[in-house]
This record gives structure tokens, sequence and C-alpha cells, in this order.
């Protein structure tokens, strides 16, 4: 069977052709349906606790505007390449460089939150269903179901995490505008807009927020974008599947809290009197965006450990169940530090690709090549930029590692590399 016939994807580490490219909407769809997720809706909760609601809504289109300009230019270069993030990296990092720390940086991250959203949801279910239908289930038999549903999806691959996000966003977009509507019928639009929270949080810490909310999407964005027929639908797809779909998702949350005087988004949804609705919301919400954490752990770790492209269905299907099974056994409890720690060595990475790519490579696709063993100048930046967000960030984590790291590499490519990175590029 051939891989366009294939129902199962195949495509991992080689470039992306020029006939498997794919119409922008179906990449946009995938971004909307991360967009939509639990996560989301609880950090717009959160923000009402010390914003208005207007206040709220700004601080959401600031951050993710910036966020959607980091992953345009990262997309790109996806784009471009026809390349995962593992693979672009192979010259700002060095070949060996982008396998060993990229790859292992962003398959841990992306391993631990596929284990994480699936201990959510699977605690959120059990709760649900005692709440439904009055049945304790066990939490370990929750994980295992949810956790399965949703690694297959990712094993299918691209173009049925698409038709997913077909299927789930507007059905997500449709039960959240419910809860809306619901919260202003009960709480009355006027008391909503004159909202004054009982102490106001620094509207620049507000925007950090949301900008290290999705810090990791602005890196892995070429893992989807790869798929892109131009650059041009690199920047529609990033920009209109994460700019409203996040704005929305923020401001629902923070209104639907306000009104049940809630902040976990399982609990709002259900003080409404439909908990099926809020299961519904929760199952969705959730399939959709750790799909996606799955799918990227899986081209991570084939990168990390060199496996060919037609392995990637049985890597993608052992990332995920590895995932499900420490959410099954609570181990993901102790991983949110460990998680945090990864969350300051992802952003820079971003950095260190842009730098590469735009500004010594002047965004020249012939420019860019493969290094063999390791780019010290984009190691050593990642890391500079890695320790800046651990101990001296002064705004927001992640663009201030991303700064530094772009920063960085400049200065280390204009005293170290320019001569040696010529001299490869000669030899190619």
């Amino acid at each position: 069977m051939s891989e366009r016939t294939s129902a199962i994807e195949k495509k991992a580490l080689e470039p992306v052709t020029k006939d498997e490219r794919q119409h922008w909407t179906g990449i946009a769809f995938i971004w909307i349906g991360t967009m939509i997720c639990i996560p989301m809706l609880m950090v717009g909760a959160m923000m009402v606790s010390g914003l208005t609601l207007g206040s709220t809504i700004a601080v959401a289109a600031i951050g993710f505007a910036i966020c959607c300009i980091i992953m345009c230019l990262t997309g790109m270069i996806g784009a471009d390449l026809g390349y995962p993030v593992v693979m672009c990296a192979s010259k700002s990092f060095g070949d060996s460089g982008a396998r060993i720390i990229v790859s292992l940086v962003v398959a841990v991250a992306q391993f631990g939150w596929f284990g994480v959203q699936t201990a959510t949801c699977g605690l959120a279910f059990c709760e649900l269903m005692t709440m439904a239908f009055n049945v304790t289930m066990p939490f370990w038999l929750s994980a295992l179901i949810w956790g399965i549903v949703m690694l297959t999806t990712a094993v299918f691959g691209f173009r049925f995490m698409k038709i997913l996000n077909y299927i789930a966003v507007p059905t997500l977009l449709l039960l959240c505008i419910y809860g809306v509507v619901n919260a202003i019928n009960t709480f009355g639009m006027s008391a909503l807009t004159g909202y004054q929270p009982p102490q106001m949080m620094p509207m620049l810490s507000a925007i950090s927020i949301m900008i290290g909310l999705f810090a990791v999407g602005t890196v892995i964005s070429s893992d989807y974008t790869r798929y892109s027929k131009s650059r041009a639908d690199t920047i529609k797809s990033c920009v209109l599947g994460v700019l409203p779909a996040a704005i929305a998702m923020i401001t629902a949350g923070a209104i639907m809290s306000l009104v049940a005087g809630e902040y976990d988004i399982t609990k709002v949804f259900a003080s409404t009197g439909h908990p099926m609705i809020s299961m519904l919301v929760l199952i969705l919400a959730t399939w959709t965006t750790n799909t996606g954490n799955a799918y990227t752990a899986g081209l991570a770790v084939m990168r990390l450990f060199s496996i060919k492209d037609s392995r990637r269905p049985v890597v993608t299907a052992v990332c995920g169940f590895l995932g499900t099974i420490l959410a099954m056994i609570g181990v993901m409890t102790y991983f949110s530090e460990f998680l945090n720690l990864l969350a300051a060595a992802i952003p820079p990475i971003a950095g260190v690709l842009i730098a590469d790519y735009w500004l010594v490579g002047r965004g020249k696709k012939e420019k860019w090549f493969i290094i063999s063993g390791f780019n010290w100048c984009g190691v050593a930046s990642w890391i500079g930029g890695t320790l800046i967000a651990l101990f001296a960030s002064f705004f927001s984590q992640a663009l201030d590692s991303i700064l530094t790291a772009i920063i960085l590499y400049l200065l280390l490519n204009m005293v170290f590399g320019k001569k040696d990175l010529a001299d490869m590029e000669a030899q190619e």
C-alpha cells in the first residue's frame, strides 16, 4: 500500500514532498483543536481572579499574538525544509546536538504532558461518572481507557488528527458557546463587564503567563507546518488557527468561572446542571490536545534513536502507552517540577532556530545544511537561554529565554562560527 493511500501515516523524519503538502485549513484546525483544551479554560478562569474581563481579553490577545509571531518564524522553517523541528535543528545545533539535545527535551516534555493530561482526564471522568450516574470508577481504568483512545488517534497520524479536529472543534465551540450564553443569562452582561477583582494582577505578569502557556507550541510548530504548501499558508494556519481560538477559550473560561464562582472548569460546567455536557467538553478538549502531545513525542523519539520512518506508528504508540502507564500509577503527580524545568529548556530552542535560519541564513533555504556533530554556538546559546529562564527572567520566562538565545547565537556566531560554517557550506 502506498504512502498516499495508507490510513496510517508513515512520514516522520524524511522531508514532506510537494505532492504531500496539505491545504492550510487542515493545519489550522489542528491548532484550533490544540487551543480548545481544559488548561486554556482554567487560565481564563484564573485570570479573572486578578483582572477585569476586558483586561483578561486584552492580555490574551497580546500574549498569543507574540506566540503567533514566534511560531510563524519557526513554522516557516518547517514549511521551507519539509522537516519537523528535530530535523530543522540539525544546522543550528548540529546533527548530534539536534538528535541528543532537541529530541530528548521535546520527547520528554511531550511524553510527560501526555501523561499529565491523561491523568487529568481520568480523574475528571471518574468524578463526572459519580456525579452523573452515581458510579464509582477506578482511576486506573479511566486513565487506561482514555489514554488508549487518545494515543490511537496519534498513531494514525496527521490525516486522522485533522479529521478528529474537523469533528471535535465545531462541537467544542458549540458547547463553550452554550456555557457562555448560560453564564450571561444567569449573571447578566452588565455585571460581567462591570466586574472588578478583589486585587488587580499586573498586566505584564498576566501577559507573561499567556506566553508561557503556549511556549512549547512556538517550538514544535514545524511538526505540523511541514505540510504547508507555502510560507503564506504557514502564517494563515498559525495565526487563524491559534489567535481567535485562544482568545475565545480564555474569554469563555473567564465568563463561566465568574458565574459559577469556581476556577475548576469541570465543576463550572457541572454547576450548569448538565454534567454530561461537562464530560463531553472535557473528553473532546483533552483528546484533541493530547493527540498532538503523543504525535510530537513520537517524532522526537524517532530522531533520538535514529529509527526509520516506517516505525513511526509503533514508536508513537509506545510513547503514548508509557505515558498512560505513568498516569495510571500516579507517577505524574511527582513529575510537575521536572516539567517546569523542561518548560524553561524548550523556548530557547526557538531562539536558536530563528537566529540561525532568519538572521544568519537570511531566511534562504539554500543556506541551510546539516552540520555533523555539534554546533557549539547553538548549544551554548540554548544553555544561556535556559539559565536566563530559570534564574534571571525579568518579564516572561519563555520570551526572555528566546530573546537571550537569539542574541547569544548571533554574538557567538560572529566570534566563533562564521568561518567554520562557511567552510562546511562550501564542502556541501
